[in-house]
């Protein structure tokens, strides 16, 4: 099974706050301009069949919440998704800090030699 484990620091929520949703980006052209990009909250098993994101337990004790992302089955076509992890503003930081971090994630898809051949009849035998 294909898994990656990634995590988010302290304070910080993991969105979408579903585990079973995911973001990706979506290229939306507008009159003519460049593209501009927006997030799109999907279902992941829409995309990336009988895969889960499961939140490990925290023993680390820094605070840091981990979590896996398995897809035993490869996707027909590649996918790129993301999750963000959100800090909350507390007053500790400093101005301009970035509240929040992308984690991006690319599943490559399903390599063709898994469908098998099927062989072609035998020809001359009645």
């Amino acid at each position: 099974s294909k898994s990656v484990t990634f995590g988010c620091s302290e304070g910080a929520t993991l969105k979408p706050a579903l585990l079973e949703h995911v973001f990706i980006e979506k290229a939306t052209e507008k009159n003519g301009d460049a593209s501009t990009v927006t997030e799109d909250e999907v279902v992941l098993q829409d995309l990336v069949p009988n895969s889960s994101l499961v939140e490990n337990a925290a023993n680390t004790g820094t605070g840091t919440v981990g979590y896996t992302l398995s897809c035993p089955d490869l996707p027909s076509s590649p996918q790129n998704i993301f999750y963000k992890c959100v800090s909350s503003a507390s007053g500790r930081e400093q101005v301009g800090t970035p509240k929040d971090c992308k984690v991006l994630i690319n599943i490559e898809e399903k390599p063709e030699a898994e469908t098998p051949a099927t062989p072609e009849p035998s020809r001359g035998e009645q």
